[in-house]
């Protein structure tokens, strides 16, 4: 098969999951055993609507992974330059680090439950399903060309 050209939508990663879904249902829909969207109860526009959003809600995992460090890294450092800075002489330094590392505790923690109220909208519906289902038959696809 022939892959299509996409390179003229600016805000869909070549990458990402909701191009490989655009890639799979376009390139093969002529093929009888793909799967379909009526078989799941889904109208086309929920679906694009769907995947736009799980596609949002990937991007925000991305993001998180590619910046964590430098997030880490500030509210580690900030902390501590803080408190060497208002700290009276004599007190101990690992009261510094302590609330550094409270802070970036602090951080992942917030980061993780946002990350979990969110993708719990993209758990266990008929969207999911027809995702996997579709990811799954290109899966069997390559496997069965090699």
């Amino acid at each position: 098969m022939f892959q299509i050209d996409r390179s003229y939508i600016d805000h869909i990663n070549l990458e990402s999951l909701q191009s490989r879904i655009w890639d799979i249902r376009t390139d093969f829909k002529d093929d009888p055993t793909l799967p379909q969207l009526s078989t799941f109860d889904i109208k086309e526009k929920d679906f694009e609507d769907y995947l736009e959003r799980k596609q949002h809600y990937e991007d925000f995992k991305e993001s998180w992974r590619s910046r964590r460090l430098f997030i880490l890294a500030v509210a580690f450092i900030l902390p501590v330059a803080l408190f060497s800075l208002f700290m009276p002489q004599g007190t101990q330094p690992w009261l510094a680090y302590l609330a550094a590392f409270l802070v970036c505790a602090l951080v992942a923690l917030v980061y993780a439950t946002i990350s979990m109220v969110r993708g719990s909208k993209f758990r266990d519906n008929p969207y999911e399903r027809f995702i996997n289902a579709l990811l799954l038959w290109d899966e069997q696809r390559k496997q069965s060309k090699s």
